[in-house]
């Protein structure tokens, strides 16, 4: 009985029916058996055959370079991710450099003035709150920013305490009409807990149902207590 036609693969000595081209296993092409030839026989060779490994197949040698472009390709994406850490690192290393301790000796060195400002500012807006107080006879803000041990202090001799200021302006004794101050100016001690505050200041008003006009001098000092700023005394002279 005449065998059947065969071809083998001159690589891993496979054989397959006469109908294949290509090796399955290696896509290397196959060539015609010639008897003498050892081979390889692969039993499961004319199972695995279907009319569309009849053309000449591209997938495994494709396949092969597929992987070397895809590997390539790999190689190319883990570059450029490497270039945007390398550009994200030099990023944040400079930022890393501007605060470096020399920066932060030119930062620390810059604060107390940004404090002392501050500061001055709280200070004044604490002033015109009281003056505020005064003007609309509200006993309740006046309250809050005078200091209990608050003291009032005049050169003609009057002198009055917390509890006697807010008595006298509940009994409608104290009462303000207007309230100028010009030339403020603050002074503020080294660790930002005492302030005084002094400035010209033209006021008008009734005390004790007396009518005054004074031009003064005056000058009121704050403490921060509790972490918040309070009038602890006003001193103030006349001038004529």
């Amino acid at each position: 009985m005449h065998s059947p036609a065969m071809r083998i693969c001159p690589t891993c000595k496979r054989r397959y029916a006469d109908s294949l081209q290509f090796c399955l296993e290696d896509g290397t092409g196959l060539e015609p058996l010639r008897e003498s030839e050892p081979t390889l026989v692969d039993p499961q060779a004319t199972l695995r055959l279907n009319p569309r490994e009849t053309n000449p197949p591209s997938s495994p040698a494709k396949r092969g370079n597929m992987l070397i472009l895809l590997g390539i390709a790999g190689v190319v994406v883990v570059g450029v991710v490497i270039v945007i850490a390398v550009i994200v690192v030099l990023q944040f290393g400079s930022t890393a450099r501007d605060s470096s301790p020399s920066n932060r000796n030119q930062t620390s060195a810059a604060s107390p003035a940004v404090e002392m400002r501050s500061t001055t500012e709280v200070i004044i807006d604490t002033n015109n709150q009281v003056g505020i107080a005064l003007l609309n006879g509200d006993t309740e803000g006046l309250s809050r920013l005078l200091a209990d041990d608050y003291r009032y202090v005049t050169d003609a001799g009057l002198t009055l305490n917390k509890a006697e200021v807010l008595l006298l302006m509940r009994t409608g004794n104290l009462s303000y009409e207007s309230l100028k101050s010009t030339n403020e100016k603050v002074d503020v001690n080294s660790d930002s807990t005492r302030a005084d505050l002094t400035a010209n200041a033209q006021s008008k008003g009734q005390l004790r149902h007396q009518t005054f006009n004074d031009t003064n001098f005056y000058r009121n000092t704050y403490e921060k207590r509790n972490g918040r700023w309070q009038l602890i005394s006003g001193v103030v002279w006349h001038r004529q």
